[in-house]
């Protein structure tokens, strides 16, 4: 099973983006190997794999962690094949193994992201208030950009002053996207399934953004980063979380885990560090912002996939409409008696 692994992540990933090949190489090495590692590819049965992801759930692995480590198991199992390790006629390691979360209501999808389980418009108003309070201004408008035009990270700290335009209407070009692997320096490359696109440039935020627009193009250029470091540098995701869980404790949300500054941290063991989690991520006001433009906005599905870059309308339908309150419910209201004119 080494082997196989091996043969995966340089046949395989090698062309696949740097942060996908990271998370498959964690869960690879955190979960699979461990259990299964010394196995031949012939003696893998299906109690293997139901035993990896039953050690899974008993860590407390989220539904998207198991889901994610099924995956990469079936992954292999199909990679096996392509190099003919498994015949047609071999038994199936995953036979029978679920690791998929079954959805409750037929035609909805376990991916789904009910709007009740995201912060609310005033939960995020009083996040940007604490984030601006507690000096970080810039990131204040890049997280309240994120709200309302469904950014991920990667676009939005690849964003340069050229790409926020006002006249004849307000978008944000969706351009390069910046990729950070663990180790090394980040590069930029095509956003995610290389859509380049436009995206929204909500109103209420315009007078600010025309402000940070022209103060950056006046003084660094159109093509500067409009969201960087202190020094200029980008930021890295992992960074700002410094940023995004103090403005979270400051502003009362929901934490998952308290707010602590922790000493030994870095090379000479003398610094120091914010740790603690919040309940939401700054990847959920993209969620947000899906949610605004569909049901607040009440665009059509189709142009809210182009303006978050999904890949297929129907990932977005799945994504954030699904099967809303009571079907029964809903049926019979629509059930109405037809009246002649």
């Amino acid at each position: 099973m080494d082997r196989l692994a091996g043969r995966y992540i340089e046949d395989h990933l090698s062309g696949l983006s740097v942060r996908f090949r990271e998370k498959q190489v964690y869960l690879l090495g955190r979960w699979v190997l461990p259990r299964l590692g010394a196995r031949t590819v012939t003696a893998w049965t299906p109690a293997d794999s139901a035993a990896v992801i039953a050690a899974v759930r008993r860590a407390g692995g989220s539904d998207a962690v198991v889901q994610d480590v099924g995956a990469v198991m079936r992954a292999l199992v199909t990679h096996t094949r392509r190099l003919r390790w498994l015949t047609a006629q071999s038994e199936d390691p995953l036979w029978m193994v679920g690791y998929a979360k079954t959805a409750s209501i037929q035609g909805a999808a376990s991916v789904y992201v009910p709007r009740s389980a995201l912060p609310t418009d005033e939960q995020c108003a009083t996040l940007f208030d604490a984030m601006e309070t507690l000096g970080h201004r810039r990131w204040a408008i890049a997280m309240r950009l994120t709200h309302r035009a469904g950014l991920r990270w990667g676009e939005l700290v690849a964003l340069q002053a050229q790409d926020i335009e006002f006249e004849p209407a307000r978008v944000v070009h969706v351009r390069p996207a910046v990729e950070q692997p663990t180790r090394g320096p980040a590069r930029l490359k095509a956003p995610k399934n290389g859509k380049v696109r436009t995206t929204i440039s909500p109103k209420s935020l315009t007078n600010d953004l025309v402000e940070l627009v022209e103060e950056t193009i006046t003084q660094e250029g159109p093509e500067r980063l409009l969201f960087t470091t202190a020094s200029g540098r980008i930021m890295r995701r992992s960074n700002f979380q410094q940023v995004w869980i103090r403005a979270a404790d400051a502003a009362g949300w929901p934490m998952a885990a308290p707010l602590q500054r922790t000493a030994g941290y870095g090379q000479t063991n003398k610094g120091w560090r914010w740790t603690g989690a919040a309940n939401w991520s700054p990847h959920d006001l993209r969620h947000v912002a899906a949610c605004w433009m569909l049901f607040d906005l009440g665009l059509d599905p189709a142009v809210v996939a182009d303006k978050l870059g999904h890949a297929d309308p129907n990932f977005t339908i799945k994504r954030y409409i699904g099967i809303r309150g009571n079907p029964d419910t809903a049926a019979m209201a629509r059930d109405r008696p037809v009246v002649a004119g």
